[in-house]
């Protein structure tokens, strides 16, 4: 009898001692570096919030649920239309996390999908947006003003929710085929007409080398003329004066006036 009760109050004290594990247990909770802890009593979310680190809780009674506070990335994938109508096909990364004071109110309002539910429909919505006020070359050359206005809306739409936009990239951006053999086209005739530009400028240069050469080689004959000029003038007086010496018979003239001897016709 005495081993009988003995093995009953000892039943009786494991007992006890496990509930009173068991209630221990579920009266402490760990929210991770992070997180932050939302705490619901019979199922309804209190005001509240649970910070990082070890806490304290009714057992049974009351419940914590875990709320990721970091920083979250997201990719989204969208088909639109551009301010002239071309399709446009837009990859986007979107970095968010979720504010630590209003975690409550988000859990309480939207779950724990917050994710589907509020910040992929608000990028898929800013996204086409904000693509249909650019054109498809706008799109190209102001990417990263795209890029802004694309995060900026998005911070309007989520932020009262309890979101907070870090960062926002757009990844890819593609257009239609027929698009694409448009703008390659667009390219080649640029490049051509870069190209006639660039030969015309070759050509315009070329010429005004030709004409300075030209006008250099005109200043070089032209001097070269007057001094040839300058010899013909002084090789015909030598002529004339060798002709004259040539006439002369070595005698003066036999009239003189006063002491100027007269001009004698050498073409006699």
């Amino acid at each position: 009898m005495k081993n009988e009760k003995g093995n009953i109050i000892l039943g009786v004290c494991i007992s006890v001692f496990v509930l009173f594990l068991i209630i221990i247990c579920n009266s402490i909770t760990t929210v991770s570096t992070g997180c932050v802890g939302v705490k619901t009593r019979f199922g309804k979310v209190q005001e509240t919030v649970i910070q990082e680190g070890l806490n304290t809780k009714v057992p049974f009674i009351e419940k914590i649920v875990k709320i990721n506070c970091k920083t979250q990335k997201l990719e989204v994938e969208s088909n639109t239309a551009s301010k002239d109508l071309q399709d446009v096909n837009l990859k986007v990364a979107v970095n968010y996390n979720v504010t630590k004071d209003t975690a409550n109110t988000l859990y309480k309002e939207i779950g724990q999908e917050y994710e589907n539910i509020v910040v992929n429909p608000a990028i898929l919505e800013s996204v086409k947006s904000i693509t249909a006020q650019y054109t498809a070359e706008e799109l190209i050359t102001k990417r990263a003003d795209v890029s802004n206005s694309m995060q900026n809306l998005l911070k309007q739409k989520i932020i009262n929710k309890g979101f907070n936009v870090v960062d926002f990239n757009i990844t890819d951006l593609n257009f239609s085929d027929a698009y694409n053999q448009a703008i390659e086209k667009k390219q080649v005739a640029e490049q051509e007409a870069k190209q006639a530009e660039y030969e015309l400028q070759k050509s315009q240069v070329e010429n005004e080398k030709k004409i300075a050469e030209a006008e250099a080689n005109a200043r070089v004959m032209e001097v070269q003329n007057a001094s040839t000029t300058e010899q013909a003038i002084r090789l015909k007086e030598l002529e004339i004066q060798q002709a004259f010496i040539n006439k002369w018979n070595g005698q003066l003239p036999t009239t003189n006036a006063g002491d100027v001897i007269p001009f004698m016709n050498i073409g006699e």
